[in-house]
């Protein structure tokens, strides 16, 4: 690895491919404030599982073998408490958003208790279990979700405003709810759902050309998200109480980025393309943006050919969790901690 690129970050190899594991695509691995690591896999004998580690030894939280009519269809979120959301499918419901404390599953929301699916990409999950999912209550009506343990309720659907959603919806402890939506009126927008009012957080119908996907929230009520300017240059941005401060692309030595996540610390790790280069993960705010790795580097005997993480896969300690394909077609579930 080249130590110059890479020093401020420790690498710390979760899980790898080889004896136990076959696949850990297409998902990303998220991690909780102890620096735990949740992740998908596909095993090696057949089936799949949701694990969990911080650099020792595993813990399996479920598992279904080859054949198995439960299949896991998302990166698992994890919190503070080791409790686990992920979407499933269940031969008498469908799919559905299922909640795993500890190895035992039960339901958060079903696909057969008045939706017609749930999904895609994956639920957030706060630290008192409530589960953040995008699903269709009815056939081609998309909507945003928070699951208890009992019931669903309805953020926002494409029934009247919205046309349709991108990204995962994220929660926070206070349980507000972020999320990336297309309009009706074929405009973009950001918008958070806080004490029981929709907020817009940013839109492409004044200042902004487009909105990347994935944008994030933390505890505090902060937002990372990432967007092109009607002027055509691309930037990684927060908001705050309606402030929109830019954090990354000011100086034009970005040509794109994938997503902006923020923790609860505060602290932003993006993916972004630099100018003239590739994809990479970075850390900070310009002009103090640390690469940590991206496509193309050096890393563990080989280079890095494919990476993935999303809003999930950060924490308040200063560290992230990535899942990187090698050249080789080796797969790592990493974590960063970040120095």
């Amino acid at each position: 690895m080249d130590s110059a690129l890479h020093r401020s970050v420790a690498w710390v190899i979760i899980a790898e491919t080889g004896d136990r594991f076959r696949d850990f695509r297409p998902y990303g691995a998220s991690i909780n404030s102890t620096g735990t690591v949740a992740f998908q896999a596909a095993l090696a004998d057949g089936g799949s599982g949701i694990f969990a580690g911080a650099g020792g030894p595993l813990t399996t939280i479920a598992i279904c073998a080859e054949g198995s009519p439960l299949g896991y269809v998302s990166h698992p979120a994890i919190n503070a408490s080791g409790e686990v959301s992920v979407y499933a499918s269940l031969p008498e419901a469908g799919p559905g958003v299922f909640f795993l404390p500890l190895g035992s599953s039960r339901p958060v929301a079903l696909a057969g208790d008045g939706f017609a699916s749930i999904g895609p990409l994956g639920p957030t999950m706060n630290g008192s279990g409530a589960v953040a999912f995008r699903a269709d209550k009815l056939p081609g009506v998309s909507g945003i979700f928070v699951g208890g343990t009992h019931t669903a309720k309805r953020i926002a659907d494409t029934c009247d405003l919205f046309a349709a959603f991108h990204g995962l919806p994220v929660i926070n402890r206070h349980g507000a709810v972020l999320f990336r939506a297309d309009r009706r009126d074929g405009s973009q927008a950001i918008f958070i759902h806080q004490r029981h009012a929709l907020v817009a957080v940013a839109d492409t119908n004044v200042e902004f050309r487009d909105l990347v996907a994935f944008p994030s929230l933390n505890d505090d009520g902060i937002v990372a998200f990432a967007g092109t300017l009607r002027r055509g240059d691309a930037g990684v941005f927060t908001w705050r109480d309606g402030e929109v401060s830019r954090v990354a692309g000011a100086a034009g030595e970005f040509e794109s980025f994938r997503n902006a996540l923020i923790d609860s610390s505060g602290g932003i790790v993006f993916a972004g393309t630099p100018s003239g280069g590739t994809l990479g993960v970075y850390c900070g705010t310009e002009p103090d943006a640390r690469r940590l790795l991206g496509i193309g580097d050096s890393f563990a005997g080989s280079t890095i050919a494919e990476f993935a993480l999303n809003p999930v896969s950060v924490n308040g300690a200063g560290q992230v969790a990535v899942r990187v394909r090698l050249a080789n077609d080796r797969q790592l579930i990493l974590r960063g901690d970040l120095g």
